[in-house]
């Protein structure tokens, strides 16, 4: 049992422990921790320890002290996988339709972006500066791939119906936003933008945001990249207004918030809209069914396509709204 190797390395005795999710909260004659556990090599799992450390060093409030090692190392390796140690706290989830919690994600995030800037690493790994474009091709793509699965099936499940169905909506806007990012100034922007040395946390979903009595944390340092802060932003943007809340009052209320510790230009607006067009969860839940082939039922699967499709009307008269307001910005 690696829980042996655990007590070892930290010099505690395990009492009890939960598996909760990717972390195992442990129960020990020293306290209460967290061993977060990820299924990384060593290189990827490197740089994902150098940017929080980085973020510690800088005196970031709102991520975990990592616990070294007796013999002083960050991490340990169990099983196929590497772990490190931090405190487990008592927490909930944010909820992003609380403007107050909401404000508090936003100041966290926008806080981890001037934190890490100045960061490097000695090889080019999960470097994302200036390749937005290059990604939505690849995507575009596979949506055409995706479509050809569908069609060569002599009998069509419901979903197939479904994704056929909606499909050539979708990918025309696919096709609109990369047109749209050829025309903008995104590779100036971005010139200036990487050398800033940024870090984007790049999983910024709500069950991240721990709020504690006295602080937030922002926790699963997992999908870090190096990137603009306009790519969380969007992110974020996304996160709050899909699935019905497409409202511009929103999108200016979480601009204006992140604006007070980053400002944004009107060009980097109109950015975030292009990063925005791209049709993001209808390309999803289609990698999930036809090439990933997630273990999930039939019904789980129209449950989230349905979810996608009936979101694109509002989805679609937003993003017209935006581009009318900030399209003369590219």
């Amino acid at each position: 049992m690696f829980l042996e190797k655990v007590e070892k390395a930290y010099g505690f005795n395990v009492e009890s422990y939960e598996k909760i999710k990717n972390i195992y909260k442990l129960i020990t004659d020293r306290g209460i921790y967290c061993l977060k556990v990820s299924k990384y090599d060593l290189k990827q799992y490197n740089f994902i320890i150098s940017a929080m450390n980085y973020l510690i060093d800088k005196g970031y409030e709102h991520i975990l002290p990592i616990y070294k090692t007796i013999e002083g190392e960050n991490y340990l390796a169990i099983d196929d996988g590497y772990a490190y140690l931090t405190d487990f706290i008592d927490a909930k989830e944010v909820d992003f339709k609380d403007l107050t919690e909401l404000k508090m994600c936003i100041e966290a995030i926008a806080k981890l972006h001037l934190a890490s800037r100045g960061f490097k690493y000695e090889i080019r790994i999960r470097d994302y500066y200036g390749r937005w474009i290059e990604k939505f091709k690849k995507r575009s793509s596979e949506l055409l791939y995706f479509r050809a699965i569908c069609e060569s099936k002599d009998e069509k499940s419901e979903f197939d119906s479904i994704f056929l169905k909606y499909f050539d909506l979708h990918y025309r806007q696919s096709l609109k936003c990369l047109k749209d990012f050829e025309t903008s100034n995104y590779f100036k922007i971005m010139e200036s933008h990487k050398r800033l040395h940024e870090i984007c946390h790049h999983d910024t979903a709500n069950h991240n945001f721990l709020i504690t009595h006295e602080n937030i944390v922002l926790i699963d340092y997992d999908y870090v990249i190096m990137d603009t802060h306009l790519h969380d932003l969007a992110s974020l943007l996304i996160r709050n207004l899909r699935y019905g809340n497409w409202d511009i009052k929103l999108f200016n209320f979480i601009l204006n918030e992140y604006s007070r510790y980053i400002p944004i230009t009107l060009e980097e607006i109109y950015l975030i809209f292009c990063f925005m067009e791209f049709p993001q969860d209808y390309w999803q839940v289609g990698l999930q069914y036809y090439v990933e082939k997630q273990p999930w039922t039939e019904e789980n699967f129209l449950k989230r396509l349905n979810r996608v499709v009936l979101d694109a009307e509002g989805r679609f008269k937003f993003l017209s709204e935006l581009e009318g307001l900030y399209g003369k910005y590219r």
